[in-house]
């Protein structure tokens, strides 16, 4: 909770610098969605984005994800002039885990029900971007690549006293958060 807080507070005292050096006809406020595997935003979430100059922006978001809630902070270096073009961006998520999970896997005594903690993840992330105008009023649409680095281990904690075998380990330990990154989204450029 204290990585969240402190990701919405970075976002919150940047959102001052976003009139600075910025053209008077492009959004100074983006709000949307997205969707994807690994997406900063989880499998599919809301973001804000805040254009900071015509070629750098910070974003915010959160969604729902594979393992819990999922939240982000971002900073986006683009390419070309109104926050379009392609886009190199940089950032953290946090996933908060589930407190209780049970699902059908590979045990040493073969396959049953097993009860387990999916732990908190934080990760870091690096995504190619790239940004297209949608209609004349300022919105645009995305897709994005990249990579996430989970920084947190163990990914979960059984709680009933099974033992896993290692493919039923490495199983869930792809399905935690961190690894290839692909999505898609839709950001309204919100105010003028």
């Amino acid at each position: 909770m204290k990585k969240l807080t402190l990701i919405l507070a970075f976002f919150a005292t940047t959102t001052s610098f976003a009139q600075r050096g910025y053209n008077e006809s492009c959004p100074k406020l983006y709000t949307g969605f997205s969707i994807g595997l690994e997406n900063p935003n989880g499998l599919i979430g809301f973001n804000f984005d805040v254009p900071v100059t015509q070629r750098f922006s910070l974003g915010t978001g959160a969604g729902l994800s594979s393992w819990g809630l999922k939240a982000f902070g971002e900073g986006r270096v683009y390419f070309k002039d109104c926050n379009r073009g392609p886009a190199i961006g940089l950032g953290a998520t946090y996933n908060t885990g589930l407190s209780s999970f049970d699902f059908t896997l590979a045990t040493t005594t073969g396959e049953r029900n097993v009860s387990m903690v999916l732990e908190p993840s934080t990760n870091a992330f690096l995504s190619l971007y790239y940004f297209w105008n949608l209609g004349r009023r300022g919105h645009r649409i995305h897709t994005n690549i990249g990579y996430s680095y989970r920084f947190t281990d163990p990914v979960y904690t059984i709680t009933d006293g099974s033992q896993l075998t290692s493919d039923a380990d490495a199983a869930m330990k792809l399905a935690a958060p961190g690894g290839f990154m692909i999505g898609f989204g839709m950001s309204f450029g919100v105010l003028r």
